[in-house]
Formats: C-alpha cells, sequence, structure tokens
C-alpha cells in the first residue's frame, strides 16, 4: 500500500483538507467582521455546497478529456490560485462592498472539490492492491477524520491568534504543497502510459457508452443490480444521518438532555474520536476484514442502527457521550466497507463517472433531507426524529443483510467480496 503514488494521494489530499477546512474558518472571520451579519455567515456554508454539488454535475464532462491525475493536479493548481486572490483582495480592502467577490472566489473554490473528490476515489483502486483496499480507504477516512476534528478548532484558534489574511496565506502555502504532491500521481512513465490505459479501459465501460458522459454514472448505477442497491443503502443512511446537524442535535441537547451548548461540543467530540478510532482499526485489520466485506458492512449498519436509536432514548448526558463515541466506528465501518464495495465492483472506466454520480446524489440527499428531518423536529421534538432515524437505519439493515445473503460461497479466501 505504502508505494510512492499513493503516498502522494494520502499526503496532498491531506494538505487539502487542512486548507479547506482553515480557508473557510477564515472566510467566515472576514465575512462576520466586515458585516457584523449571522446570515451572511451561515451563507457560506450554503454556498459551498451548492457549488460542489454543481460540480459534480459537471465532472463528467472533464472525465472524457483529462486522467484522473491530471484532473487532481488541475482543480488544485486552480484552487491555489483562487485562494491566493481571495488573500490579496482581504488584504486591500475593507467594507461590505466587496464581499460579493469572496463569496464568488469561495463558490469557485469549492467548484474545484467537485471534481477533485470522485477523481481521488476512483483513484485508490489503481494505486493499491485489491486485497489492501480497505486499509487504503480506512487510511484515508481516518485522515479526513482527523483533519476535521482538529482542523476546526486549529482554525479557529490561529485566525484569532495570527488573523485572517494570514492563515489564508499560510493555506495559499499548504495548497502549492498538495498540488506539487499530487504531480507525484502520476505514473513515472508519463502521460502517454496513462492516456493508453485510460482508453483501453474506456472501452470495457459498454458498448454503448465507449466514451462516457454525464449520464454514464447514473445508467452504470441503473444497470448492475449491486451499485443499485448499495446507492439505495447510501442514500437511507444519508437520510438518517441528518440528525446530527447542528439544527437538531443542539435542540436536543438543550432541551432532552437539559445541558448547554459546551455539551454540544462534547457530543461532536465523542463521534470524531470513535471515528478516529474506528479508522485506525480498519488500517491495522482492513486485509482480514476485505475478505469479508458484506458481513462487516451488515455489521456497521447494524450497529450505527442501535446506537442511533440509544442515543434518543437517553436523557442522561453521560450515557449519550458514550452512546455518540461508539457511533464513530460503527459508522465509519460501514461507510469505509460501503466505498470498497463500490470500488471493487465497478468497472475502472466507469468508476469516476459514478463516483460523480454518487457525490450528486448525497448532496441532494442531504439538503432535502436536512429541511424535512428540521420540519419534523419541529412537529414531533428531537427526540422522536432520533427514533426515525433510528427506524430509517433499521430498514438500511434490511438492506445489507441482502447485501450479505447474496455473497458467493466462494467469497472470502481469495479476498473476493463478489
Amino acid at each position: 500500500m505504502w508505494q510512492r503514488r499513493f503516498v502522494c494521494l494520502w499526503a496532498g489530499q491531506t494538505l487539502a483538507n487542512l486548507g479547506d477546512v482553515f480557508y473557510i474558518v477564515a472566510f467566515i472571520s472576514v465575512i462576520y467582521a466586515a458585516s457584523g451579519s449571522v446570515m451572511y455567515t451561515a451563507f457560506v456554508s450554503v454556498v459551498i455546497l451548492s457549488a460542489q454539488s454543481v460540480s459534480g454535475l459537471t465532472a463528467p464532462l472533464f472525465f472524457r478529456r483529462w486522467t484522473l491525475s491530471r484532473m487532481l493536479v488541475l482543480s488544485q493548481a486552480l484552487k491555489t490560485a483562487l485562494l491566493a486572490a481571495a488573500a490579496v483582495w482581504v488584504d486591500r480592502e475593507t467594507g461590505t462592498q466587496w464581499l460579493w467577490l469572496l463569496f464568488s472566489l469561495g463558490a469557485m473554490i469549492a467548484f474545484m472539490d467537485g471534481w477533485a473528490n470522485p477523481a481521488r476515489n476512483a483513484l485508490v483502486p489503481q494505486l493499491v492492491p485489491r486485497e489492501e483496499l480497505m486499509r487504503a480507504n480506512g487510511l484515508l477516512a481516518t485522515s479526513d477524520q482527523t483533519v476535521h476534528f482538529a482542523g476546526w478548532a486549529a482554525g479557529g484558534l490561529l485566525v484569532a491568534w495570527l488573523g485572517a489574511s494570514t492563515v489564508l496565506w499560510g493555506t495559499v502555502a499548504a495548497y502549492v504543497l498538495a498540488t506539487l504532491a499530487m504531480l507525484g500521481v502520476k505514473p513515472e512513465d508519463a502521460e502517454v502510459a496513462e492516456d493508453a490505459k485510460d482508453t483501453e479501459a474506456g472501452q470495457r465501460i459498454s458498448p454503448q457508452q465507449p466514451q462516457g458522459d454525464w449520464l454514464t454514472g447514473w445508467k452504470t448505477i441503473r444497470a448492475v443490480p449491486l451499485l443499485r442497491q448499495l446507492v439505495a443503502l447510501d442514500v437511507v443512511m444519508g437520510i438518517a444521518g441528518t440528525v446530527w446537524i447542528a439544527a437538531i442535535l443542539l435542540p436536543y441537547v438543550l432541551e432532552v438532555l437539559g445541558q448547554g451548548e459546551a455539551w454540544w461540543g462534547y457530543i461532536n467530540a465523542g463521534y470524531l474520536l470513535g471515528s478516529i478510532i474506528g479508522g485506525t482499526l480498519l488500517l491495522k485489520y482492513g486485509g482480514q476484514m476485505n475478505r469479508q466485506l458484506p458481513r462487516w458492512l451488515l455489521a456497521g449498519v447494524s450497529g450505527t442502527a442501535l446506537m442511533t436509536l440509544l442515543f434518543g432514548s437517553v436523557s442522561y448526558p453521560l450515557a449519550a457521550l458514550l452512546f455518540s463515541f461508539a457511533l464513530g466506528p460503527f459508522l465509519e465501518m460501514a461507510l469505509v466497507s460501503k466505498q470498497t464495495m463500490l470500488q471493487q465492483e465497478t468497472e475502472p472506466a466507469a468508476l469516476p463517472y459514478v463516483l460523480s454520480a454518487k457525490g450528486t446524489l448525497d448532496a441532494l440527499v442531504f439538503g432535502l433531507s436536512s429541511l424535512v428531518m428540521g420540519a419534523f423536529a419541529q412537529w414531533l421534538g428531537t427526540r422522536a426524529v432520533y427514533w426515525l432515524s433510528g427506524l430509517l437505519l433499521v430498514v438500511a439493515v434490511g438492506l445489507a443483510w441482502r447485501l450479505w445473503q447474496k455473497r458467493p460461497a466462494h467469497a472470502g479466501e481469495q479476498g473476493q467480496t463478489f
């Protein structure tokens, strides 16, 4: 697993993700200081999520023209240039008239992530052996969780200590290093070999889709029963997972647990710490677990359902903290197993298209279900919403059970899941 190209991918993406957290913290600080408006500040997240969703729709058009490694380099280089422009503008301007430009630059930076995320996840199976794929996904997941666990706190401290402008320029430097790391993902025998490989793989997508277009991912998902089941499982888990957004979790802490906002932070930290521990275990035992992916997917989804139901049933803060911590490893196991199965069972040339389509669907599900779950919380109360989430996850357990039942009798010893 620890060969040069994968190490470059992992290091570059970790730096890029850390930079993403830092620039968002700096943007929020600058926009709030300039406008004094909570609404403007909250709009930062809306702009970023919307830009990533739109980008996911356009990514397949570029997958036809560029290799995945080029996509990573191009997206990161453009992000670096855009953030440098934002840093220059923050240094020069004051007042509120220029905030629209900062929002625009933030949207364009987030737009590049809509290219990079499916390209990264589609590259992983090309860089590591099949039997090491779950460990590689576990490492990436652990790095992502660690960055998000530490990044927001560190970013806030750095902005308070050094100022938003200095943090933005430091993030530009991190982006430059990330771009250089992405250059190392390209094969040593250069573009010709990679282009030939992608062209040869592209001929295996299907007779109807020899080159691929923006519908290729959706058509592949529809045509392959296993992918349909995995995406259906993803949708159900995505709807259930929106109960952990701040708009629902914070009222639950205040009203049901009877605690202050500090406990909202403790519960979030407990979950993230559990996720990091879960990812670390996946990194250690992923080679063995990779042989029985459907079993571990079922175990992860079942544990997630149980911990969610228990969390929604208690009124004691320490018990809620314990269940949120225990949720982390189970959810990490489910997500990494599901991702690994999707990577292994999708044709390499179709994989970036499938991941792009799935990313767009995930964003749409998250946005709509956040509104629906928020309405249910207002109507039924936050405790009922956690029970509803647990029941949805019971449905997800049924879908995972079907996937486990359909495993072939010989699966396991050779590292083949289906």
